[in-house]
């Protein structure tokens, strides 16, 4: 296990207080980037040429944000990755720990870093989706990369850790026409803050069992709340539940590329029967 990350504060716990412990057309120009079906529109007017690294002052939101930006050889046509950092953090920590830069160039995905406001919690996964400045700066975000690069809208995904986990989880509710899908960690959701994503899609939900709890936040029963509440509404649902705590378990960078890689959004049926034998011993498809 990689060490705990910062926790979150105790004024958090009302948010997951209630939580109860539950069990496109192709393009045949030789050459030329794949055709992708269009991404949401930029609110802030003409996006700015973006760059590898850290991008600054990009509006959104009526504010001036940051994210840093890791671009494969090719990014035409490749594949999105949101990593959202925890409380405390900062971009390169959760690309650090993931181990995104080798992602990016093994297997040609674009990272997406993103740097939060300053608020409170990080992110704002307590907040009303309406005039959420996060939702729209992750829209913000994919719009621009798609107009400079014509990315992959079928290959669209988020994960987190701790805040970045909530906040990756509230990503799951409130933006599946965008995300392909998501993965977690040390996140999850109570019924006061549900509501039932447009669209089905698959999630892995990824915690430290009973003793990821922290500061008043029972991140174990926040896990088995969101996951049967996803699985209720149709979601396809794994669970890791390591052993852990309150952490990034060792072998996630692997098993979290191969749950994207494996769950683009034009695939026609679930590939998972079972979960293949690269994934870690524990994990799991809730019955």
């Amino acid at each position: 296990m990689r060490p705990a990350q910062p926790l979150l504060l105790l004024t958090l716990a009302g948010f997951l207080s209630a939580c109860p412990s539950i069990g496109a057309d192709d393009d045949d120009t030789e050459g030329a980037t794949p055709a992708s079906r269009p991404g949401p529109e930029y609110s802030g007017g003409t996006c700015p040429t973006l760059e590898d690294g850290l991008n600054e002052d990009f509006a959104s939101a009526e504010l001036e944000r940051s994210f840093k930006l890791l671009l494969p050889d090719q990014p035409s046509g490749a594949p999105v990755l949101f990593a959202w950092h925890w409380l405390g953090g900062n971009a390169d920590a959760i690309v650090g720990a993931l181990d995104l830069e080798d992602r990016v160039e093994n297997e040609g995905v674009i990272v997406v870093s993103p740097v939060s406001s300053g608020s409170a919690f990080e992110w704002e996964f307590l907040s009303d989706p309406e005039d959420n400045i996060d939702l729209q700066f992750f829209e913000d975000m994919l719009s621009c990369i798609h107009e400079q690069f014509t990315v992959d809208m079928d290959r669209i995904f988020a994960t987190g850790m701790s805040a970045g986990g909530l906040w990756t989880s509230y990503l799951t509710i409130h933006e599946s026409e965008w995300l392909a899908a998501t993965a977690p960690l040390s996140g999850g959701a109570s019924e006061d803050v549900w509501i039932p994503p447009v669209r089905a899609m698959p999630v892995l939900l990824t915690w430290g069992g009973p003793t990821d709890f922290a500061v008043g936040l029972n991140f174990h029963a926040a896990n088995q709340t969101f996951s049967q509440l996803l699985r209720d509404r149709g979601s396809f649902v794994a669970e890791c539940e390591h052993t852990g705590g309150h952490a990034i378990p060792n072998e996630a960078s692997d098993y979290l590329w191969r749950w994207f890689e494996d769950h683009p959004m034009d695939t026609d049926a679930e590939p998972y029967e079972a979960l293949p034998e690269s994934y870690p011993a524990f994990c799991s498809i809730p019955d």
